[in-house]
C-alpha cells in the first residue's frame, strides 16, 4: 500500500495507491499471475488533437484541476518452453479519471484565457493484449514483442459526448530485436520497431467564411484558413501514417587491462523511412490545397566508443 500527498495553492491531496500481485506455479514452467493496481497522478499531458507542430504540455494538478486516478487489472501467463526461452501472454483492463483534453477550438496559443479555462475533464479507459517471445542462450539471442491495444476518452462536451480515440492510441506495436554474437570480439545488432500512426483531427468540409465589419476575430475558425469555415466530424477519426524504422550496429569489443573498449558503429533508420512527425494544409505549385507531412531523422549513421571497467 502507498499513500501519495501533494500540496497545491492552498489545496491538499492525499490518496492511497493499493497494488495486489499474484503468482500461481501451475507447473514447472508454467505460471499465472494476476495483479491490481490503483495510481495517482499529479502531473497531467495536454495533448493538441489537431494538425500541425504537437505541442504536447505537461500540467500539474491544481485547486481547480483533480490528479489524476486509475485503476488497472493485468492477468498473465508464463511460459519456459525451452532452456534459454521465454513466453507470455498478457492481458490488461484500465479505467482512468480526471483526465484532461482541450475544449473545442481552444489552443495553447488563444489568448486571454489561463490553460485552466481551456480545458475539459473526462474519463477513459484502455485494454489490450501484450505478446513476448525472448531467446537468452546461444550465439544469437533476442527477442519480440506485441502489442494489441485500445486507448479511448470521454468528454461530455467533446465529440458530442461519445467515446473518442486518444491521440496516442496505437493499434498495433511491433518491436524486435536481434543480437548475433560472432567470436568474443565482434557482434551485431537489428532492431526493427512499427506502431500504429497518431490519431488526429481533420476537417471533412469547408466553407467560405462571410467577413462583416462588427464580425470579431476568431482564432479557431483561421487557425489554418483565413478564408474558409472548416467542418469536423469527430475528434480523432484520421489515422496519420504508420510509424516503422530499422536500426543497425556493429559492435568491437577488446578487452584491456582493467576495462573493456567497445568502439561501435550503428545506423538509424536504415531504409530512410519517412515517419510523420506533425500534418498541416499547405498548397502545391498550382495554389491547390494539399495535406503535407513534415518527417524527422532520416537515415543517420553514427560511431561511438566507450569504455567499460
Amino acid at each position: 500500500i502507498h499513500q501519495s500527498m501533494f500540496l497545491v495553492r492552498n489545496k491538499f491531496y492525499s490518496n492511497t495507491q493499493p497494488r495486489l500481485s499474484l503468482r500461481y506455479l501451475m507447473h514447472e514452467n508454467w505460471s499465472l499471475k494476476a495483479a491490481y493496481t490503483q495510481m495517482n497522478k499529479y502531473i497531467n499531458l495536454l495533448s493538441n488533437s489537431g494538425i500541425g507542430l504537437p505541442t504536447d504540455l505537461w500540467l500539474p494538478s491544481t485547486d481547480r484541476i483533480k490528479p489524476q486516478a486509475s485503476q488497472q487489472w493485468a492477468l498473465g501467463v508464463f511460459n519456459v518452453p525451452a532452456k534459454g526461452y521465454e513466453a507470455s501472454v498478457e492481458l490488461y483492463y484500465k479505467t482512468m479519471k480526471n483526465l484532461i483534453e482541450y475544449k473545442e477550438g481552444a489552443t495553447f496559443f488563444s489568448e486571454g484565457e489561463s490553460w485552466e479555462d481551456k480545458i475539459e475533464m473526462g474519463n477513459g479507459r484502455a485494454y489490450g493484449a501484450e505478446f513476448f517471445i525472448k531467446k537468452t542462450k546461444g550465439k544469437t539471442t533476442g527477442w519480440i514483442g506485441y502489442t494489441l491495444a485500445w486507448s479511448w476518452r470521454k468528454f461530455e462536451n467533446l465529440n458530442f459526448g461519445k467515446a473518442f480515440p486518444y491521440r496516442y492510441d496505437r493499434r498495433h506495436d511491433i518491436s524486435i530485436a536481434i543480437t548475433h554474437t560472432i567470436d568474443e570480439q565482434f557482434d551485431i545488432g537489428a532492431v526493427w520497431v512499427y506502431g500504429t500512426g497518431n490519431a488526429v483531427s481533420l476537417p471533412i468540409e469547408q466553407y467560405p467564411m462571410l467577413e462583416f465589419p462588427s464580425m470579431p476575430q476568431n482564432n479557431y475558425y483561421t487557425e489554418y484558413d483565413y478564408n474558409n469555415v472548416q467542418y469536423y466530424d469527430g475528434r480523432n477519426g484520421f489515422r496519420m501514417p504508420a510509424y516503422h524504422r530499422l536500426d543497425l550496429s556493429f559492435n568491437m569489443h577488446k578487452k584491456l587491462k582493467k576495462a573493456t573498449r567497445t568502439w561501435s558503429i550503428g545506423i538509424y533508420n536504415v531504409y530512410n523511412r519517412k515517419n510523420p512527425y506533425y500534418l498541416y494544409f499547405g498548397y502545391d505549385d498550382q495554389g491547390r490545397k494539399r495535406l503535407t507531412q513534415i518527417s524527422l531523422f532520416p537515415i543517420i549513421p553514427s560511431f561511438s566508443y566507450s569504455l567499460t571497467f
